[in-house]
């Protein structure tokens, strides 16, 4: 009990310190310009491009201090990826509990959280569950992905709830060079496995756009996992000044799969989903230094989920969950010198309708303000942030930040960062009630304490290197009680800690070639008991070979590996490293177009690796196709 409340005064000291700093900070005057070198110190790995996702407001990598990954258009077109899933699997730090072929439903883990804790936002709205927290990444095709930026960490000073961390999807945007141009592919593959897809972007005048659409289908690799869908998307633009800018997105996804069998109990698992986001938004800059952003956002959301005969196929049970989700976000910018400010508000109203619920159907409203600034002094960043969130359902919480990066050398970027973030539970968890549960509508957020150090160096020339620590306690976990025979309710109790280390490297082209790694461990333990909690990643290994020649071809074996402690019961498989190989060539080029044709070798070498018996990976399987650029 003295740990207990030693602990807490200290927490609380930090806060306080932590927030008189920042306050400094957001007063402090501009000191010096942000060198253009900086932003040569990364570009080996990425793209000279500002990010968006640490702070809302576009900034250099050399100033954040998140961990965070970037993959762009173009590697996701390397991957020959077909959802968000595929695009997910390699990332160091991210780990994938995949429940079967292209299209199934999988959950992302960023360094061993819980997959309700990992926000995925759109075109900024979330795309996650308002019933159980967790965002459907299988069904996302990837076609529309212009970039993802995920950041490892707690992002609630700027974000919300998203304990273990965010993964921003920023879609394609209408292409300023041209009036008129696009890409069409197809591809097929073992078990009439199908992606199809057509994307036009052009510019007129002072309007864009980008229209895509595609569908994607198979019989399953996997028993009783079948995928057919179809997906709609827009971008518009309209620029009448050169201060304003409008623009709107639109999206349209439905679809249906299933979701492997129980044979245990003679049942075969389905689901039917149908979503519809739209998004307006204006942009005025004000002058030089101040910009405001203003945008309104829908989500709404239609699953069925069905529960069949695995022999007969005889329907024998089925449910229904509607989901609408609609606010909007207002942000001022102002940037002088070294200094970006910036200061905003969010607001959201959920309603969830399904029959598993109290009353068969419950509200949540949800508001923030929230701040932070990027102050360059000298060879350092610093950014404070801080963000108070309101729920109608599970109180308010505050989330401060404060990062830190230093420039080593000019090759070397030094990060450090400090957070305190949470998470939402799901409403299932707040009003869930049925014949084996009972609402707990007295739910607290979870709260995670986050700290993170690292180093990333391509000092040596011909080698990019990234390490990062990070140490994350969380209190007020959310786990379940039974509280009478077959009777469970959801409760706060118990402690946890997550610690552990990241390690990346990548070298520079040599011949054409160059190599990657990448290691994460995680140690993820009770605080009440010291134990290990088992089915969480306790290491994962990604390496591999990337090859590019245009003259020849571009090709990439990857390999892919996760030990999941899983417990016995679990009948999990994961000894085998799982390698997918990607080869494309590209002919007839000429100007803006070009034909090339790709071919994918998934799990190559035919191994096995998974968390629950219940949905084994996909075994060795093949597929090729077309893609035209014109």
């Amino acid at each position: 009990m003295q740990t207990e409340l030693t602990s807490s005064k200290c927490r609380t000291k930090v806060a306080i310190i932590f927030c008189a700093f920042a306050a400094a900070l957001f007063m402090a005057a501009p000191v010096s310009a942000q060198s253009d070198e900086e932003m040569d110190i990364l570009r080996m790995i990425y793209k000279d491009q500002d990010l968006v996702t640490p702070t809302r407001s576009p900034k250099p990598i050399s100033q954040v201090a998140e961990n965070i990954t970037v993959i762009d258009a173009e590697d996701i077109e390397a991957m020959n990826a077909h959802t968000l899933t595929d695009v997910l699997w390699h990332v160091t730090g991210v780990q994938m509990d995949i429940k079967g072929g292209p299209g199934s439903g999988t959950n992302a883990l960023i360094q061993g959280s819980d997959p309700r804790h990992v926000q995925v936002m759109v075109d900024g709205i979330s795309l996650n569950s308002l019933a159980s927290s967790v965002a459907d990444i299988g069904s996302f095709p990837v076609q529309r992905i212009e970039r993802i930026e995920i950041i490892k960490g707690p992002a609630s000073s700027a974000w919300g709830s998203s304990l273990g961390g965010i993964i921003n999807i920023i879609t394609k945007s209408p292409d300023l060079e041209r009036r008129f141009g696009g890409i069409a592919s197809a591809s097929i593959g073992e078990r009439a496995t199908g992606d199809y897809r057509l994307d036009l972007s052009g510019t007129t005048g002072n309007f864009g756009y980008y229209l895509s659409a595609g569908g994607m289908s198979g019989d399953g690799l996997t028993p009783n996992t079948p995928y057919d869908a179809g997906n709609l998307y827009t971008k518009l633009t309209w620029e009448p000044t050169g201060k304003a800018r409008f623009q709107l997105s639109v999206a349209y996804d439905k679809g249906g799969r299933g979701d492997g069998p129980v044979p245990s109990s003679g049942l075969a698992l389905r689901d039917k989903f149908e979503y519809f986001y739209l998004t307006p938004s204006f942009a005025y800059d004000i002058n030089n230094h101040l910009s405001l952003d203003i945008s309104g956002r829908v989500f709404t959301k239609r699953n069925k989920q069905f529960v069949n005969d695995l022999g007969s196929g005889e329907e024998l049970f089925r449910s229904v969950g509607n989901e609408l989700n609609a606010g909007g976000s207002a942000k001022l910018s102002w940037r002088m010198g070294p200094s970006s400010l910036l200061m905003g508000a969010d607001y959201d109203h959920g309603v969830l309708e399904t029959a598993a619920i109290l009353d068969r159907g419950q509200t949540q409203e949800r508001w923030a303000i929230f701040a932070n600034d990027t102050l360059s002094l000298w060879d350092f960043s610093v950014t404070p942030g801080l963000r108070y969130d309101h729920t109608s359902t599970n109180g308010d919480f505050w989330s401060p930040s404060l990062g830190i990066t230093y420039t080593l050398l000019e090759k070397t970027i030094l990060r450090a960062y400090a957070a305190r973030g949470f998470n939402t539970p799901p409403l299932f968890d707040t009003f869930g009630d049925g014949f084996f549960s009972l609402a707990n509508p007295d739910l607290r957020q979870e709260e995670v304490w986050s700290y993170s150090a690292g180093v990333e160096t391509s000092a040596a020339g011909f080698i990019w290197i990234k390490v990062t620590g990070f140490l994350h306690y969380i209190r007020d976990v959310i786990s379940t009680e039974e509280i009478s025979p077959g009777v469970f309710t959801v409760i706060n109790s118990g402690r946890q800690r997550r610690q552990g280390v990241e390690a990346e490297l990548r070298t520079v082209p040599l011949f054409h070639t160059s190599l990657m790694a990448g290691i994460a461990f995680i140690d993820t333990k009770d605080r009440e008991t010291g134990l290990r909690i088992p089915n969480f990643p306790r290491h994962t290994w990604d390496v591999g070979i990337d090859f590019n020649d245009s003259d020849i071809l571009r090709g990439s074996l990857r390999g892919h590996y996760i030990w999941w402690n899983a417990e016995r019961s679990n009948n999990a498989r994961y000894k085998a490293m799982i390698w997918d190989l990607n080869l494309s060539k590209r002919f007839l080029e000429n100007g803006d177009t070009a034909l090339e044709a790709f071919f994918t070798a998934h799990n190559l070498f035919n191994g096995a690796q998974y968390l629950d018996g219940l949905f084994p990976n996909p075994r060795r399987w093949f597929e090729g196709g077309v893609r035209w650029k014109f």
